[in-house]
């Protein structure tokens, strides 16, 4: 009997032992990714629409490459009508990202699976897949997202990150693909249809190394986002990144948002992102929000949009796997058909607001100068250990500050020598300034990332 039993428990562990091997592991993804939903840009260019910055006219890819915006996201339709916003076609979407490529940035590719928009009150399926069965509605979002990759990557346009579906909490392909049909669970059907998807990144050309995105409206709902991680973790999707949408109208307060993220980054090995998210600079909230005190932090002005921009930035450096926000809507400008917003980062003649540039004056106000080439090398490990090492000597005198995102000194270090190390055990996680400078002039200054 104890022979058995022994064989038994042996059995269990190596059934426990495989289970924990074969877990998917995420892919890393970069830190402080900054980035911007452009989608609407080439139809307000094509329009006459002119972006301006302090009422001279701009690149808009350069504007915001220079206020520290570093990805761009860009929407994709199935068969768009071309109508009220819904332009966003393979052709387009492909010029668009060459213009973002072009720029020096990176980006992001968000599928709708719909010939128009996509999210949690609509995942309308596109009109050339209706009345398909199941097995052959599965097939076409497979083989779909693989050709346009594969298209994508035949024009040195391979994004660097992926979303597979927009907003899709409530599922995707409606209603085939719905979370729910008629009180019962369809997850099942869901998630074979997003493991097509994703699987279609995976066997696209150059595809198998990009991460991917999974796309939830419950930014402010810890319950709502740990529901729908359990869901995918139990049904093994293998994806990299949770990607939240964050509204004031739709998603609670700013400390709804913090405890979201506090759960999700301490129960989760995915990267979590903000990837949706915009603030007012004029006007009132629409009617069908419903909106209390503490969901409005800032006012409805120019500098309550800057400020609410530099609220949630100061959030991404507070847990080690948040890697960043995009922001929604910025771009919008009035040109013909187009309309301008109150959530864009321009004013609807063009103009840009002082919101876009709200990262890159927390970066200037502790670092206000660009790096100087004096070979200089300054790195972290996970030990808590900062490592500042220099080719030469000419470095006579030399100090270093580090500022935490808010601009205040947190360490001060007098340096000796071409090789320093330094315990920065004393530092919380979060993102922070190194400044290196001699008596005369700064040197050097980086961005620090500590977990």
């Amino acid at each position: 009997m104890k022979l058995y039993k022994h064989i038994f428990f042996c059995i269990l562990l190596l059934i426990s032992f495989n289970q924990l091997f074969g877990q998917y592991q995420p892919k890393p993804v970069e830190n402080n990714i900054i980035g911007t939903d452009l989608s609407m840009v080439k139809a307000i260019l094509d329009n006459g629409g002119v972006y301006l910055v302090d009422n001279e006219p701009v690149n808009v890819f350069t504007a915001f490459k220079e206020n520290e915006y570093n990805y761009v996201r860009l929407r994709l339709f199935h068969k768009p009508n071309g109508q009220d916003g819904v332009v966003n076609s393979l052709t387009y979407t492909l010029t668009l990202a060459q213009m973002v490529k072009d720029a020096g940035m990176k980006f992001l590719l968000d599928f709708h699976y719909s010939d128009t928009w996509a999210d949690p009150s609509q995942q309308t399926i596109p009109n050339a897949w209706v009345g398909l069965d199941f097995p052959t509605l599965n097939d076409s979002i497979y083989n779909y997202t693989k050709e346009v990759l594969n298209i994508f990557d035949a024009h040195g346009l391979m994004p660097d990150m992926i979303q597979t579906g927009n907003e899709i909490n409530h599922g995707i392909l409606w209603p085939t693909g719905g979370t729910w049909i008629d009180d019962k669970s369809n997850y099942n059907n869901f998630t074979t249809l997003l493991k097509s998807a994703i699987r279609g990144v995976r066997e696209s050309n150059h595809g198998s190394n990009v991460p991917v995105m999974l796309h939830a409206a419950t930014g402010g709902s810890y319950e709502d986002s740990k529901s729908f991680m359990d869901s995918l973790l139990y049904y093994n999707v293998e994806f990299d990144i949770l990607g939240l949408s964050y509204y004031q109208c739709w998603n609670g307060t700013l400390n709804d948002l913090e405890d979201n993220l506090t759960y999700l980054s301490s129960n989760y090995n995915h990267s979590i992102m903000i990837v949706e998210t915009s603030y007012q600079s004029d006007g009132e909230s629409p009617d069908y929000c419903v909106i209390t005190p503490e969901q409005i932090p800032f006012p409805y002005t120019e500098q309550g949009q800057f400020d609410y921009l530099q609220a949630i930035y100061k959030k991404l450096g507070l847990h080690n796997n948040i890697k960043g926000m995009f922001y929604w809507g910025g771009e919008y400008i009035y040109a013909g058909d187009v309309g301008g917003s109150y959530s864009s980062l321009f004013h609807w003649q063009g103009n840009a607001n002082k919101a876009l540039g709200a990262f890159s004056e927390i970066t200037n106000s502790v670092s206000p100068n660009k790096p100087f080439d004096a070979s200089i090398e300054v790195f972290s490990n996970r030990n808590k250990q900062l490592f500042i090492n220099t080719e030469d000597n000419i470095l006579i005198r030399k100090e270093i500050n580090i500022y935490d995102i808010t601009g205040n000194l947190v360490c001060f270090r007098s340096l000796i020598g071409r090789n320093n190390v330094i315990d920065i055990n004393f530092l919380s996680q979060g993102i922070y300034f190194i400044v290196i400078h001699n008596e005369q002039n700064l040197i050097y200054n980086k961005k620090l990332l500590v977990y």
